[in-house]
């Protein structure tokens, strides 16, 4: 599932793109869409909040997407996948804008876009930069809930995904099984969490290890049966089926044991993370 780091690049490359331009043709082809048309509206931009994407036009209305696991959007160029999967097309003054296989499409109108997004959590790639505090306490209303479980719920904080809710607890030395209310520093996690994500949404890569900075490139993500990169432990995890937050997941045993009460490692965060540009964000702990 793409996270909201992705989303927010996507977002900004349709408003640089089409910021502006008429829609001169549409089609759908989702029977949700059924009756929709955008031809004769101006694109004013897109904006991401959390997981969630909102195109808006000049006639106030808004189209909503959430890619979940299987969508995508192609900007520019014409889309080369089959027409049923081109769930909308926008024919724009300047290139075209294709939903492929984007399983949750809408439209409403702008002033209402609250109703879909009023009850996610502080959103971590928006302009202005999350309240630390703030999700820290939403992350622990519930402390018997596992740290992955907690950090995938965008009721607590919109934007991370499982990448991060693997790549995180391993920076850190903390397993994602962990219970929240028996992390000790958990604040440190979400700064640096806030840190990455940040980073990434503005230079491109999801790159949670500050090498080959042009890659994605991954510390654990996702590894499990491989070697731990640090200490050579065979990495353990859970299958999407077996996870109780239904999501693949990697941890190692050595360096994020679980135990009755856990403390974040800053100073192996910091090791950890000694060239990725994150370092540079506010939230980074000092």
């Amino acid at each position: 599932m793409p996270e909201g780091d992705t989303i927010r690049r996507l977002a900004d490359r349709i408003t640089a793109r089409f910021a502006g331009q008429r829609c001169v043709r549409c089609v759908t082809r989702d029977p949700r869409l059924s009756g929709v048309d955008f031809a004769g509206s101006v694109l004013l931009g897109a904006d991401a909040v959390g997981k969630h994407l909102l195109i808006r036009f000049d006639d106030g209305r808004t189209l909503h997407a959430h890619l979940l696991m299987t969508g995508s959007w192609t900007v520019g160029p014409a889309a080369t996948e089959s027409a049923w999967r081109r769930r909308i097309e926008l024919w724009l003054e300047g290139g075209r804008l294709t939903g492929i296989d984007v399983p949750i499409l809408g439209v409403l109108r702008t002033v209402d876009e609250h109703t879909i997004i009023d009850h996610l959590g502080p959103d971590l790639c928006g302009v202005e930069a999350p309240d630390l505090d703030d999700i820290t306490a939403r992350l622990q209303r519930d402390p018997d809930a596992p740290l992955a479980g907690a950090m995938l719920d965008q009721r607590n904080v919109a934007g991370f995904g499982n990448l991060y809710a693997v790549e995180l607890p391993f920076i850190v030395g903390v397993s994602p099984n962990q219970p929240v209310g028996s992390i000790e520093g958990l604040r440190g996690l979400v700064g640096i969490g806030a840190a990455v994500i940040r980073t990434n949404a503005a230079r491109g890569p999801q790159n949670t290890t500050g090498r080959k900075l042009s890659l994605d490139e991954h510390w654990i993500y996702p590894k499990r049966g491989k070697p731990c990169p640090l200490c050579g432990t065979r990495l353990d995890g859970w299958t999407e089926a077996a996870s109780p937050w239904r999501r693949a997941s990697t941890w190692c045993p050595t360096c994020q044991p679980l135990e009755p009460r856990r403390e974040v490692d800053m100073a192996r965060a910091r090791r950890l993370l000694a060239l990725h540009p994150a370092r540079r964000e506010p939230s980074f702990p000092a």
